[in-house]
């Protein structure tokens, strides 16, 4: 398997910013204060008026503070797609802005997902390009559909979330949870193997949420960063409803 994984440039200007994420799919943005609204400022420094909503900044220490996971700080992360409870309207925009960074270990990951899709055996991509499946987190918004899903104006949006399973209409559910399975063997190796960098204080990870599979090692100490959720013109969509950038708005 081909090395997929990126360590972000970083830059204090936006606008070289706004070029580097185009290009790479993520970027570091060096000189963001602490406070959930200089984390917001951080995604409107970089998208302006492409953004067609910005909740409010979501505390994340091992976890998000709403998330729905069992995950304490000694454990890895699981390598990821960001705001799959809200299906195929998830933020196309993530940021994550570092106010502190623990004690030991705490290390990111980045995976270009789509690097990682075009990696792999044609089969194993023709089945998530082609066969719909259950994306849904348990009680909340509802998605059955491509893990490669292709928008209407051409861009693509990979996933991963511990929740895949075959579609309830499935002709052949077996067959598609092999396939499941070897499209979460395929990102955990990526995870195992890839580059990892460390988020210093003061820093923002700006990712393409649409391109990018993300996560974070193990580690010790206080770590917190405040987790933004957007969602662009370029997006698929906005949820009804209100919105922040954890999941407690997402029940279905």
């Amino acid at each position: 398997m081909s090395d997929c994984s990126l360590v972000p440039r970083a830059t204090a200007d936006p606008a070289d910013a706004r070029t580097i994420y185009a290009t790479d799919g993520a970027v570091i943005v060096e000189g963001i204060g602490p406070s959930p609204l200089d984390a917001q400022s951080v995604v409107r420094s970089l998208f302006g008026a492409s953004i067609v909503a910005l909740p409010e900044p979501a505390a994340v220490e091992a976890g998000g503070e709403k998330d729905r996971s069992d995950l304490g700080s000694a454990d890895p992360l699981p390598l990821h797609s960001d705001g799959f409870a809200y299906g195929d309207q998830a933020g196309d925009v993530l940021a994550l802005v570092c106010v502190a960074a623990g004690d030991t270990g705490g290390q990111s990951v980045l995976v270009d997902g789509l690097a990682l899709y075009e990696s792999l055996d044609p089969d194993l991509r023709r089945f998530l390009a082609e066969v719909a499946v259950d994306l849904s987190e348990p009680g909340m918004r509802p998605a059955v559909a491509t893990v490669l899903l292709t928008l209407a104006d051409g861009r693509r949006m990979i996933r991963w979330n511990p929740f895949l399973r075959p579609a309830p209409d499935s002709a052949d559910p077996d067959a598609d949870r092999r396939f499941l399975t070897r499209w979460s063997d395929a990102v955990e190796a990526a995870r195992i193997s890839a580059r990892r960098f460390t988020a210093r204080v003061g820093q923002a990870i700006v990712v393409d949420n649409f391109r990018m599979l993300h996560s974070r090692d193990p580690f010790t100490g206080s770590r917190f960063m405040w987790r933004v959720w957007a969602w662009t013109d370029e997006a698929n969509g906005v949820p009804d409803g209100m919105l922040h950038s954890d999941s407690r708005y997402a029940a279905s």
